[in-house]
C-alpha cells in the first residue's frame, strides 16, 4: 500500500469505529479486550487519535486541535468522528518529507503515522464491532499489509521472540505468503513458501486478527505444533 491508499484506509476504518462506538451501551463489554468497556476502548482510541494528529502538528507547525476524552454520557460516535476528522486533515496535509517524531528512529515520517494509525484503527474497529456482537472482515489490502505491519512491530522491540520455532502463513484469497522464525535474538521474517513447524492458512483477513488475538470470521487451517501460536502470543500481545 502506499501513502494515500493508507490515509484513505484511515479514513474508512475510522468512519466504521465511530459507528461501532456509537452502536450501544457504553458499559458493554469487549469481548476481545476483556478488561475495558467500550467506553475505555473509545477513551484509548481517542488518545491515540489525538496523539499522532499533534505529532503530525509539531511536523508542520500548525496549531494542535483538542482532543477532548471521550464523555462520560452521549454519542461516541460524534465524539469521535471530531477527532478522526483532525486527524484525517493533518495527514493530507502534511507533506510526506516532512520529519515527525515516531517510536521508530529509523521512519520518522508520515508514512509510519499513517501506517500505524490505518492498523491500529482497523484492529479496534473489530474489537468495538464484537462488543455490538458481530464484526466485517478488514479489507484484504489492508490486511496483507498489516501482517507486514505487525511483525515491524515486533522486531522493532529488538528482544528475544522463541527458541527457533516457525510459522508459516498462508493467505488463500490473496497471492500472500511469509515464512516466520521467533529466536533468541528476534523475529526473521521471509516473504516466501516453506515449511514450518506450525502453518495457517486462511483469508488474509482472518490471518491478521488470528496474529492479533482476535477471532477470525472464517476457517483458519492449523497444521502442525500450535504451540508455536502460544510462542507467538508471548512475543507479541496487543
Amino acid at each position: 500500500m502506499d501513502h494515500a491508499a493508507r490515509i484513505e484506509a484511515v479514513a474508512r476504518e475510522s468512519a466504521r469505529l465511530a459507528a461501532a462506538l456509537a452502536a450501544g451501551p457504553q458499559n458493554a463489554r469487549v469481548p476481545s479486550c476483556p478488561e475495558w468497556s467500550v467506553h475505555e476502548l473509545a477513551h484509548h482510541v481517542g488518545q491515540f487519535t489525538g496523539l499522532w494528529t499533534h505529532v503530525l502538528c509539531e511536523g508542520t507547525g500548525r496549531p494542535k486541535p483538542p482532543a477532548p476524552d471521550a464523555p462520560a454520557e452521549g454519542d461516541l460516535g460524534e465524539w469521535y468522528r471530531g477527532l478522526a476528522s483532525s486527524l484525517l486533515e493533518e495527514l493530507r496535509v502534511t507533506p510526506e518529507g516532512t520529519p515527525v517524531w515516531t517510536w521508530k528512529p529509523d521512519d520518522q515520517t508520515p508514512t509510519f503515522v499513517a501506517r500505524r494509525c490505518a492498523h491500529e484503527l482497523a484492529v479496534h474497529r473489530v474489537d468495538a464491532q464484537l462488543a455490538r456482537g458481530a464484526h466485517t472482515p478488514i479489507e484484504p489490502e489492508l490486511a496483507g499489509d498489516g501482517i507486514d505491519e505487525v511483525f515491524v512491530l515486533v522486531q522493532a522491540q529488538g528482544e528475544p521472540t522463541g527458541d527457533g520455532q516457525t510459522l508459516h502463513l498462508h493467505a488463500t484469497d490473496r497471492d500472500d505468503e511469509w515464512l516466520v522464525a521467533l529466536t533468541p535474538s528476534g523475529l526473521e521474517v521471509e516473504r516466501t513458501h516453506g515449511k514450518a513447524d506450525l502453518a495457517l492458512r486462511g483469508a488474509v483477513s482472518d490471518l491478521e486478527l488470528v496474529l492479533y488475538q482476535r477471532p477470525p470470521l472464517g476457517p483458519v487451517e492449523h497444521l502442525g505444533d500450535d504451540d508455536v501460536l502460544a510462542a507467538w502470543y508471548a512475543a507479541f500481545t496487543f
